[in-house]
């Protein structure tokens, strides 16, 4: 059995280092800074290796050069491929990341045929051997189809949601709710399903509607992680940021990882912000990721004896 499966996007992420962001009808000068293997869920599966969770995937690709650079990524970090889509007739998305000299960034998707695999492309099979399957909303469809399907086995379901998706059916929500053990929206994500700007009060109520345990990511606020009757705040580490493009997929995926061993809640969060922050460090989603004995070091050198 494999800790996690991840079900989702992987793409190629061509960097371009800005001044500053473009806004309408504007010209800038840009330096490509390379092409980097990406996606949501592709990064949330190789932070999720990289602190040593066995982990799997299930993703989209063309038989094409961005395809099989995500692909021989994937194989040389030990992640297990079996489940992955790979044909002739499909393109492999990718995003132009606009990245300027504060470490901030703007994307723009270019979404393919090989955006995210079809229900029936899901080999349900195979991600039913993990202990924990993460997805996101970029699809709240597949989400539903994927755990549903899966509702009678042992997995438990992570889910990353992002703030557009809110438009999905109401029954399709009540679903997943009901099935999932933690959600992770950032602020805007919340706010958008949830209608309102009080984060507990949105955090309450995903927990009133079946979900376990909800893990907000507040920026530079850190992290809050509610259950019923129980609230954790922790705070985010000050580090020179070169890139946060995959910072908040490293936090999921280490946090996840944490609690496939069952960490408690406490000692997961400490080691995911960590392990978010040293990724922002260097250029590309997926360069910085950390070992989780690379990140008990950085908690030592903060004070922190991990």
């Amino acid at each position: 059995m494999l800790d996690i499966i991840g079900v989702g996007d992987t793409n190629i992420d061509l960097v371009i280092k800005v001044d500053h962001i473009p806004t309408h009808d504007e010209k800038v000068r840009g330096e490509l800074l390379g092409k980097f293997p990406g996606g949501v869920t592709g990064n949330f599966c190789c932070a999720a290796a990289r602190f040593g969770a066995t982990t799997g995937v299930v993703a989209k690709i063309g038989n094409d050069e961005f395809g099989r650079l995500c692909l021989e990524d994937f194989i040389q970090r030990g992640i297990n491929v079996d489940g992955m889509v790979q044909k002739n007739d499909v393109d492999t998305y990718f995003c132009v990341v606009h990245l300027d000299h504060t470490g901030e960034k703007a994307l723009t998707i270019i979404q393919t045929s090989g955006f995210l695999p079809k229900k029936e492309e899901v080999n349900l099979a195979y991600v039913r051997n993990a202990k924990f399957v993460h997805m996101t909303t970029l699809d709240v469809d597949l989400v539903d189809y994927v755990f549903s399907n899966l509702a009678d086995s042992s997995c438990r379901f992570s889910l990353d949601i992002e703030a557009t998706a809110s438009s999905a059916m109401v029954e399709t929500w009540e679903r997943i709710f009901g099935r999932l053990d933690v959600a992770f929206p950032n602020q805007a994500g919340l706010a958008a399903l949830t209608k309102t700007n009080d984060i507990q009060a949105g955090a309450q109520i995903l927990l009133d509607q079946g979900v376990k345990m909800v893990v907000v990511t507040c920026g530079a606020l850190g992290v809050k992680i509610f259950k019923q009757d129980y609230v954790f705040e922790n705070p985010i580490f000050a580090v020179e940021v070169k890139d946060s493009t995959g910072a908040g997929d490293c936090f999921n995926a280490v946090f996840i990882a944490c609690q496939a061993r069952d960490w408690p809640i406490e000692r997961s969060a400490k080691y995911a912000s960590a392990a978010a922050a040293m990724t922002i460090r260097e250029v590309g989603a997926r360069v910085g990721l950390p070992t989780e004995q690379e990140v008990a070091a950085f908690l030592r050198e903060q004070g922190d004896q991990a």
